[in-house]
């Protein structure tokens, strides 16, 4: 599950869990589910990746913007060569090293 977090302070949402909100610096904020939808905004392909991710490459990496209202950078487990713009994508796992991963929905 894809969880926000909705500062007490100033009521906005972050993805910042255990950080200082980033909006207003309030550490007074509770854990909200996401809907884990979202779509593509923009993407990029990692043809040369670093030294860890080489094996990966190529993969992409793309904006993406929630109904929450969030915009996030995230991996896209997807062939790179089929993503669109506006393509309706979903949570698919949090990976500890990569952060969220999505995937066409």
């Amino acid at each position: 599950m894809l969880q926000g977090v909705r500062c007490h302070e100033c009521g906005k949402l972050s993805l910042d869990a255990g950080q200082p909100c980033p909006f207003c610096g309030s550490q007074d904020g509770s854990l909200v589910a996401l809907s884990g939808r979202g779509r593509l905004l923009s993407w990029t392909v990692i043809r040369v990746a670093p030294g860890r991710y080489a094996a990966e490459a190529p993969y992409a990496v793309g904006l993406l913007e929630l109904p929450e209202g969030l915009r996030l950078t995230a991996r896209l487990a997807a062939d790179p060569e089929q993503l669109t713009a506006g393509q309706a994508v979903a949570f698919a796992s949090l990976d500890p090293a990569r952060g969220p991963i999505f995937t066409p929905a």
